[in-house]
């Protein structure tokens, strides 16, 4: 994937959970997810799945993100009720920025343990189609 630019929508769906949340150079990445498809409706049906995210810092999960790729919802913070995740990802978020970046290859991460994948790991794979129209 190549991503080269980041442009945010002037309102983007995110919904902020309770507390202090923390600005990370990840959410960039989750704000392009929700631009991609909000242009391109399709990859939805490509995609289909429920993913969380949860994005470390210094090995400490500092930031959740939902990606409900079966109804195109893209929003900080666990799934809403009665949403179940299909796919959990846990990655640093330097490495997140390098894998939207197409620096970091998503297989080569998995191997290397920088990025942990629990649930449909067949259904992660999916989310190269996603990936494949970035423009960061």
């Amino acid at each position: 994937m190549e991503l080269h630019e980041v442009r945010l929508s002037a309102k983007p769906h995110v919904v902020l959970c309770s507390g202090k949340v923390e600005e990370l150079p990840s959410d960039a990445v989750f704000h392009g997810m929700k631009e991609r498809i909000e242009s391109n409706p399709s990859l939805l049906k490509s995609i289909n799945g429920v993913f969380v995210y949860h994005i470390t810092k210094s090995g400490k999960v500092t930031s959740t993100w939902t990606a409900d790729l079966k109804i195109g919802k893209i929003y900080r913070g666990e799934p809403e009720k009665g949403i179940k995740a299909d796919t959990t990802l846990t990655i640093d978020d330097s490495d997140m920025i390098d894998l939207a970046l197409g620096k970091l290859n998503p297989q080569m991460a998995f191997m290397k343990g920088k990025l942990k994948i629990k649930g449909n790991i067949m259904l992660a794979q999916k989310l190269k189609a996603l990936n494949t129209e970035s423009k960061l």
